[in-house]
């Protein structure tokens, strides 16, 4: 029940609520990736946004139901999915800019660095959790849903310089992340007959 309600505040924050009112002007997710898409992303918070937002919610709630549901096809599901993602970060901002590929100069920037580290990280932190399998998967994945909303409520304030410019559509993912890392910790209700 916690990670169906937590994936709906996500879904509802994510859609409709305002995350920033800068001046009388809220401003949803979705305005907010149009404006930074438009634009080159500067900050923490504007990647976070234009790369990270949405797929974080997709697959954090992907990894609250196959620890949950205690499934090991939605376990190789969203280890597929992941390492995809991380894949593509690896190729984008670490082969890339060694090679030339995508357009890119020959040429590392700090973001790139960053970026590419932490893919290696997220692709350590995967593997790990796949080898767990049962006996630590839901511990851990509660973990991981517990750490993204501290990273979220770090990139929104980063996005907004500051908390006090934030509305309340911007710490819906943060009460999703920690319904649905709850989740995945307590797992399946065994009742007695």
């Amino acid at each position: 029940m916690l990670a169906i309600v937590g994936s709906l505040v996500q879904l509802l924050s994510l859609t409709l609520l305002p995350w920033i009112a800068h001046g009388g002007d809220p401003k949803s997710l979705v305005s907010l990736v149009g404006d930074l898409s438009d634009g080159q992303p500067h900050g923490f918070g504007d990647w976070y946004v234009v790369l990270f937002s949405y797929p974080l919610v997709v697959l954090g709630v992907l990894l609250s139901f196959s620890a949950v549901l205690e499934s090991v096809a939605m376990k190789v599901v969203w280890a597929g999915l992941v390492l995809l993602g991380v894949g593509f970060l690896l190729l984008r901002f670490g082969v890339g800019p060694m090679t030339g590929l995508f357009g890119v100069e020959k040429d590392f920037s700090t973001r790139d660095v960053v970026v590419a580290v932490a893919a290696v990280g997220v692709a350590v932190v995967v593997i790990f959790v796949l080898k767990t399998a049962v006996s630590m998967f839901r511990r851990v994945a509660g973990l991981i849903l517990l750490a993204l909303s501290g990273v979220h409520v770090a990139a929104v304030a980063d996005l907004a310089d500051g908390l006090d410019n934030l509305s309340v559509g911007a710490f819906g993912p943060v009460v999703g992340y920690v319904l649905i890392g709850a989740a995945a910790l307590v797992g399946p209700k065994r009742f007695a007959p």
